[in-house]
């Protein structure tokens, strides 16, 4: 005679398969890969890289223009010191030669995340100066484009910490 088990004091022959544990084990191995599947799916989608650009190669095109632009900036002499203060607010001061211009275009670009690039507009003040404040986090390592028009272009880079950046003109 085959000694039968019980389950709640039934025998086990006589328990229907879903109210044995056995067979949810089972079933729960592939369900959990599933579920980890959809979960790095969603991940993915959601935190997607935006490091390639999707015109890279008009991009790759307007780099001779970018030289140009900087060698243009060394031709004038064009070079600056950029502080910022504690208080979120940039001052730039050209060394020889200033632009004749009211308005300079200084562009942060974050090397990681090109949901983080912004433009800021840099005032002239009655010093020669030019000023302006912003609110952006400028915490991490950032590339810095100055210009006022296209005609010119100074490039930089800063990171956390370093308060001071002298922008000079270079030809990459």
């Amino acid at each position: 005679m085959v000694k039968s088990t019980l389950i709640n004091g039934v025998p086990e022959h006589l328990v229907p398969w879903y109210k044995q544990f056995w067979p949810w084990f089972i079933i729960s191995l592939p369900a959990t890969v599933v579920v980890a599947g959809l979960v790095t799916v969603y991940i993915a989608f959601d935190n997607a890289d935006s490091l390639v650009a999707d015109d890279y190669y008009k991009q790759g095109l307007a780099i001779n223009g970018n030289i140009k632009m900087q060698t243009n900036a060394s031709t004038y002499g064009y070079a600056a010191l950029l502080k910022r203060m504690p208080d979120n607010r940039l001052f730039l001061k050209f060394d020889n030669a200033t632009p004749d211009t009211e308005t300079l275009s200084l562009k942060w670009v974050h090397p990681g995340d090109s949901e983080k690039d912004f433009v800021m507009i840099l005032n002239r003040q009655l010093d020669g100066s030019f000023q302006n404040k912003s609110e952006n986090d400028f915490s991490g390592r950032w590339y810095l484009q100055l210009s006022a028009d296209s005609d010119w272009l100074i490039k930089s880079e800063i990171s956390s910490g370093i308060t001071t950046v002298h922008l000079t003109p270079r030809i990459n």
